[in-house]
């Protein structure tokens, strides 16, 4: 049976303080998820372009993904699966390991920027690649390759700080949960 609607204010509600928990798991997940898209990219860009050379590629390139994945599988256990705790401890890991992947990051793109001459630079690399390849206009595929390689950088940086950041906001609201 029904009401009329007149018992609302009698009827049980859930507190802001546990939407906001679930909502920050949800978001954390969605990062979580993004970061492993990104590793996945930030591999192919630094990996396929000195493969294609017959060169091996930077040592960064190991080490960046390798913080990524730890901080992956501890950032999907700090969330928890499904209705399960947030695991506090390894929240905090994978905000730590985001920090290290956010100066790693950092460090890369400011190697990539200024350490690498311009004419040895994977944006450059990749249009001579692609003209060979296709004939494609050597300029335009430099071009697209420097904004790949920005946005690369772009997005490297905002999800690691994002990461780090919702995992703080999660232990928080999750400790605030319990008392």
């Amino acid at each position: 049976t029904g009401t009329d609607g007149s018992d609302h204010q009698y009827r049980m509600v859930v507190e802001k303080k546990y939407h906001k928990v679930a909502d920050t798991k949800k978001r954390l997940r969605t990062l979580i998820a993004l970061q492993a898209l990104y590793y996945g990219c930030f591999i192919a860009w630094n990996c396929g372009i000195p493969l294609t050379e017959g060169q091996r590629p930077a040592p960064v390139v190991g080490v960046m993904p390798a913080v990524g994945f730890l901080a992956l599988i501890a950032g999907r256990k700090g969330v928890g699966y499904g209705n399960e705790r947030s695991n506090g401890t390894a929240l905090l890991g994978y905000a730590f390991l985001s920090a290290v992947g956010f100066a790693l990051a950092l460090g890369n793109a400011f190697i990539m920027q200024t350490r690498v001459h311009y004419a040895e630079s994977y944006p450059a690399r990749f249009g001579t690649a692609m003209q060979q390849k296709f004939g494609v206009d050597q300029s335009l595929m430099q071009a697209v390759g420097t904004m790949l390689e920005g946005c690369l950088h772009t997005s490297g940086f905002l999800l690691q700080a994002l990461g780090a950041y919702l995992a703080i906001s999660l232990k928080s609201l999750a400790q605030t949960k319990r008392q």
